[in-house]
């Protein structure tokens, strides 16, 4: 009866991760449409997507502090809650502005669940489950632009919208009727695992800015693929729109499919001999990137070898935070990897496009080589540290 429950509540979280990926890639699908609905220019989707990782970022950072007084079932539920009700409402929007304003619970409902979720599966569960869930955020944020696309065949931008906002409730509305299941978390228990810890105690933790650095620059790597490849592909490759809108679709579908392989994997494998495979996949990747071949399918395979390289990186490093790093310091841990990883996407990335614009983007696979080799090498100085602990 037992390992049913548990195996329940996994499912639930999973939803949940699906939740947090399903808005991820909704805005950017829709624009076009939305911009001239609402009369407003392309490039405001930047300032949305500012405003979004702003809160996020200010979520993930201030959620120790309140893991420290609230059990994780809840703010997951409130959190999802949130984002559902914030696109339902964007739905009924009649001007820019007010899109900019439901921005804020849609950053804040995200950071809240990615370091609540992450913490809880990291202190309760396997390697495995830890790629799994992360696995599912793939799911989520592949479905959303498929469900746009099925809206936007008839010019309902904000059908999309109430669809994907409802499918969040009711996910939401499962997290609550879970709530018997999840694993109780004493007032002790949440003082242990999010006590307050100054920043300069946690700096001074060893392996703690190589961890912070890893978690920036993967995830630097990871949304090069997924926001610059279909441009350096069609500009530099010259394939066409529809093509290079496939690579962009190739690569987080790999991407998903390399989570749940290294799910699978992570029962024979160790977590750290599958985060440095994953890295050398990338920069083999980016060196083939140089090549120009007749073949358009061998530039799939390219992609699906990026998308394979990034899928493991990320949930084996958050897994192995509860084996390098002190209980009590690693809500404090993660809350911060994951504030830098927020930072890495919402500035660096969009930073690479304006390296690209000046310079030219036919420097992309050097680009992606480089950051990809950075992230090798401070992984195995990081591994190399906190083997010495």
């Amino acid at each position: 009866m037992k390992k049913h429950r548990t195996l329940i509540l996994l499912i639930i979280i999973y939803l949940a991760f699906i939740a947090l990926g399903l808005p991820d890639a909704l805005l950017g699908s829709s624009w076009n449409l939305v911009r001239e609905d609402l009369n407003t220019s392309l490039s405001s989707l930047g300032l949305m997507t500012l405003v979004i990782y702003i809160f996020s970022v200010f979520s993930t950072f201030n959620a120790p502090k309140v893991l420290k007084v609230v059990q994780t079932k809840l703010i997951t539920f409130v959190s999802i809650l949130l984002t559902g009700s914030a696109l339902i409402l964007m739905s009924r929007v009649t001007e820019y502005y007010q899109m900019l304003f439901f921005a804020v619970p849609l950053g804040l409902g995200a950071g809240a669940i990615d370091v609540s979720l992450n913490h809880y599966l990291a202190s309760h569960y396997k390697a495995s489950h830890m790629n799994y869930l992360h696995s599912f955020y793939g799911v989520g944020v592949t479905l959303g632009p498929l469900i746009m696309a099925y809206t936007l065949k008839d010019e309902l931008w904000r059908k999309g919208f109430v669809i994907v906002g409802l499918i969040l409730l009711v996910i939401a509305f499962l997290v609550f009727f879970s709530f018997f299941l999840w694993q109780e978390e004493t007032t002790a228990e949440r003082e242990e695992s999010h006590t307050h810890i100054n920043l300069k105690e946690i700096f001074k933790t060893k392996g703690f800015i190589l961890s912070v650095l890893i978690f920036m620059f993967y995830v630097h790597v990871e949304t090069l693929g997924g926001v610059w490849i279909a441009s350096y592909f069609f500009i530099e490759k010259e394939v066409s729109y529809a093509v290079a809108a496939l690579f962009t679709t190739t690569f987080y579908g790999m991407f998903t499919l390399g989570r749940f392989l290294s799910g699978v994997l992570s029962n024979k494998i160790k977590p750290n001999t599958l985060i440095i495979s994953g890295q050398v996949l990338m920069i083999i990747a980016a060196i083939v990137f140089f090549f120009k071949f007749d073949n358009v399918y061998i530039y799939f395979i390219i992609i699906g070898l990026y998308g394979l390289g990034c899928a493991p990186v990320f949930p084996n490093m958050m897994f192995m935070n509860s084996k390098n790093f002190p209980k009590r310091k690693l809500s404090k841990i993660i809350s911060m990897q994951m504030t830098m990883s927020y930072i890495a996407f919402g500035v660096l990335t969009p930073l690479a496009g304006l390296v690209f614009e000046r310079i030219s983007i036919s420097i992309y696979p050097f680009y992606v080589f480089t950051i990809a080799v950075i992230v090798l090498i401070i992984t195995l100085s990081y591994m190399r540290k906190v083997s010495k602990v």
